[in-house]
């Protein structure tokens, strides 16, 4: 059946006016009809039902939600986990502009579940990152997946890093960190026999995960509910106020021209992470402060034969600086890359926000950089440590050289590469890292709220962010729990 005639005037070479009949099909192939179960079943329910639907204004490509997520990194997936489950009539979508969850910040890291022992007592990143411990277990134990509560050492070498290790120790404790304990140079040898310290605090309740796989549980658990849509490929790249007050968004896939696709939503929360900066001045939010600094971390991994030359998290006391906490040994339960014990990051500045090497350049990144004035309040404070950083970065024995530190038996034939891993961090004036989650509040007239600071411990403490950016959601939007 023809759904629809239109007429058009055509002109010719010779300037005639044709006038030419359309006629219009009712729906293209595959519009309408039952739901397909294979889709359902790898995309949810709600992909599957929409997609079927006939109007085309509703469709896949023009879709209706009661809250939009922008970011499909741990923080936004978890966001939308406690959103529904707190909120059992919303409906909501992740938008993220890879082709997956999870690829980026998430899905290169060190995989370790932090205590909570470097973070100011009474901030959030403390809170949340000792709460977010005990719900990641809980998870990872409840969802059958690996993770191990393998234990840390953060480890002194002299007397002078032995104060370190005690302010560590106070800091933790007040944290509400289970379990901690500072221990002689015998008792790290009994633990850790390649180990070499004058002492070290030992972390128990340290633990170590593979993020990725985590966060994938998760995205299965939002489509499997039958009230969430994970739209991969989608990258946000312009937000407008409807008419009827709510957001709508369009985008595409990255790096193409179209097609244009769009979302509306009733309420919006970005959860960009490398990109928070941009996003949130895309949706009108304030562009001129929190602007991201993105830093290459390298590992190295031990060689099959010498993986389990460590067992436990062996870190050195922090450097300075508020960026790196050192070149340090991880035992990893990575499903991607296998079992293996990593070394590394280092914390060199990138020339790209996605700069997984030295030489990734991206001139808009640079510029960034060069325009960041609280950047370069921090780089000219601790310029030995970010030459340090860049220096290391390039030069494998000056690398190993911090492991061997404390590790001594380790030597270059031990190691081959493994991967890179990029982090996102805020700067504020004075050149000092930002010290805690910052959450930007009441944008585009109270409809969006976006994350513009997340950085480590910020895997860990997932769940709980979660429930933080979900209780600020309830004020901002005024959501009433049934």
């Amino acid at each position: 059946m023809y759904r629809l005639i239109l007429t058009r005037r055509l002109h010719t070479t010779n300037a005639v006016k044709v006038t030419q009949k359309v006629k219009l099909f009712d729906q293209l192939p595959g519009e309408g009809g039952k739901v397909k179960k294979g889709l359902e079943e790898l995309l949810g329910p709600l992909r599957a039902a929409n997609f079927q639907n006939p109007n085309p204004l509703k469709t896949v490509g023009y879709d209706h939600f009661d809250v939009a997520i922008v970011g499909g990194g741990i923080v936004g997936l978890a966001t939308a986990r406690e959103i529904l489950k707190r909120y059992p009539d919303i409906k909501l979508t992740v938008l993220e502009k890879e082709s997956d969850v999870a690829g980026q910040q998430t899905g290169h890291n060190s995989g370790v579940i932090h205590a909570g022992l470097y973070y100011e007592p009474g901030s959030e990143m403390a809170h949340t990152c000792v709460r977010g411990a005990d719900l990641m277990y809980e998870y990872c134990e409840k969802n059958d997946l690996p993770v191990e509560r393998c234990g840390k050492l953060v480890v002194a070498c002299n007397k002078k890093e032995h104060e370190q290790v005690e302010k560590l120790y106070r800091q933790g404790t007040a944290n509400g960190v289970k379990g901690l304990e500072i221990i002689n140079s015998d008792k790290v040898t009994e633990l850790e026999p390649n180990v070499k310290a004058y002492s070290a605090l030992y972390s128990p309740n340290t633990g170590i995960v593979n993020y990725w796989l985590v966060s994938q549980c998760i995205a299965d658990e939002l489509r499997k509910s039958g009230r969430a849509d994970i739209k991969t490929s989608f990258e946000a790249k312009k937000f407008e106020k409807t008419y009827d007050g709510q957001v709508r968004i369009l985008g595409g896939e990255k790096i193409m021209d179209g097609p244009t696709l769009s979302v509306t939503a009733k309420h919006v929360i970005t959860c960009a992470g490398l990109y928070s900066d941009r996003l949130a001045t895309l949706t009108g939010g304030n562009g001129r402060k929190h602007k991201i600094v993105s830093f290459r971390g390298t590992y190295y991994q031990l060689k099959p034969e010498y993986r389990t030359l460590v067992k436990r998290n062996i870190y050195p006391v922090p450097s300075g600086g508020g960026i790196p906490v050192g070149v340090h040994f991880t035992p990893t339960v990575d499903v991607r890359r296998g079992h293996q014990t990593i070394v590394g990051p280092g914390a060199c500045i990138t020339f790209s926000r996605e700069g997984y090497r030295f030489f990734d350049i991206k001139i808009k990144d640079v510029w960034d950089n060069v325009m960041n004035g609280a950047f370069w309040s921090f780089a000219i404070k601790n310029f030995t440590l970010s030459l340090g950083e860049v220096y290391r970065d390039l030069n494998k024995n000056a690398f190993l050289k911090s492991g061997q530190k404390y590790v001594p038996a380790l030597t270059g034939d031990m190691v081959e590469p493994s991967f890179a891993g990029v982090m996102a961090q805020v700067f504020e004036k004075g050149g000092v890292a930002a010290g805690d989650f910052i959450v930007e509040r009441n944008v585009m007239d109270g409809l969006i709220l976006n994350v513009r600071n997340a950085p480590s411990p910020a895997c860990t403490a997932s769940f709980a962010i979660g429930e933080m950016i979900t209780n600020c959601a309830e004020k901002d939007f005024n959501w009433k729990q049934q």
